[in-house]
């Protein structure tokens, strides 16, 4: 029996990921880049959408119960093939969100590698690590 759900998403996805990862290969290998004002707009965006997403793999999670149509053979049947839609296979409800969130975070990984800002963040995390060090009168280079 096929996956309705798994059918579309699930195959849908798969090319996605292949391209996500190609853009991404590209971005660190330096030669990709985006404009810095447009990956921030795009990061900002991505970062609702990651949101979203988590909610629903989160939420989803609820999805893999056993649900109750009676003590008879019909609705065990429903409810297993219910039950496998929502959170079975790799193409079911639950996995596909997992996917989808994956290539969320992949692109994010793209376009932070592509603007540069992975540079800018380390930059910050170190500039911020020496400034909580000092509070405790140590040099970074003698913490090391």
């Amino acid at each position: 029996m096929t996956e309705p759900f798994g059918g579309s998403a699930a195959g849908a996805l798969a090319p996605v990921a292949g391209q996500m990862a190609q853009a991404k290969e590209q971005a660190l290998a330096g030669t990709l880049s985006i404009d810095l004002e447009a990956a921030q707009a795009i990061l900002k965006q991505l970062a609702a959408q990651r949101l979203r997403a988590a909610d629903l793999v989160r939420d989803g999670a609820d999805l893999d119960t056993r649900l109750k149509f009676g003590d008879n053979w019909v609705g065990q049947i429903m409810s297993k093939r219910l039950r496998s839609v929502a959170a079975g296979s790799t193409g079911a409800v639950t996995p596909v969100l997992r996917t989808f969130h994956q290539v969320l975070d992949d692109l994010e990984a793209t376009v932070r590698f592509a603007a540069g800002l992975y540079a800018t963040t380390d930059e910050q995390a170190e500039t911020d690590l020496k400034r909580a060090i000092s509070r405790f009168g140590v040099d970074i280079e003698e913490a090391v």
